[in-house]
């Protein structure tokens, strides 16, 4: 048997959803913080041909979420911190939030991805010459199984598309640290909880506090894309 913590890429694994209730309303983070998350409008259970189980959003106001005061731990503001999982997304929304825990011009971080096929990782600051800073990269396909990540060491987040690096764009003045945030984390839909929603489907969204490397993109890649062939 292979332990989670047997497994290099989950040293210090912050969130990790892997869906694997298949029924019901709830839904458990394994890695070791184990935050509470709420289903709100009960996002569906779809199964893939594989017998995997990911969870579907209808892009109007399924989401997944967890209290502020749950995810004090996901404040990343100076430290380095990685974002990664895997989409299935569609036209809806415009804009459609995957993860964040943040505020607009106040503080935290958000990842999103837009209808021309832009995927972005925006920092919110406070007060300060400059309210945002994002760093994005080009060529996400709707309508087909993805695996995303992120990972973000000081000034620079680089983005990992199926496990191999892809170049990414950085907005005027470089990825500034974000400030602090009061706001809850949520997945599928924007901080107010009311628009840019996900329309999709969704499997193993996580979040580390660190920066996976470029190898453990690629072992997490390959040790998972046979769920979606």
């Amino acid at each position: 048997m292979i332990l989670y913590d047997n497994l290099g890429y989950n040293n210090a694994m912050a969130l990790d959803l892997p869906f694997r209730e298949g029924t019901g309303v709830l839904t458990h983070d394994v890695a070791k913080p184990h935050h509470p998350i709420v289903m709100v409008n009960t996002p569906t259970w779809v199964p893939l041909a594989s017998g995997l189980m990911t969870m579907g959003f209808n892009g109007t106001n399924e989401y997944l979420r967890a209290t502020n005061a749950n995810t004090l731990d996901l404040g990343f503001i100076a430290g380095d911190y990685s974002l990664g999982g895997w989409m299935y997304w569609v036209a809806g929304d415009d804009s459609q939030i995957v993860i964040g825990r943040y505020s607009v011009d106040i503080g935290g971080w958000e990842l999103y991805l837009y209808t021309n096929g832009i995927l972005t990782l925006r920092h919110h600051h406070e007060a300060g010459a400059t309210l945002r800073t994002a760093e994005y990269s080009l060529g996400w396909t709707m309508n087909r199984w993805t695996m995303f990540g992120i990972s973000r060491v000081g000034a620079v987040a680089t983005h990992y598309r199926d496990g191999l690096p892809l170049a990414s764009l950085a907005s005027v003045g470089g990825l500034l640290d974000p400030g602090v945030t009061a706001s809850q984390l949520t997945i599928g839909t924007r901080f107010t909880l009311d628009s840019d929603n996900f329309k999709g489907q969704m499997w193993r969204p996580r979040v580390a506090a660190r920066a996976l490397s470029a190898q453990e993109w690629r072992t997490i890649y390959e040790c998972e894309k046979g769920w979606f062939v």
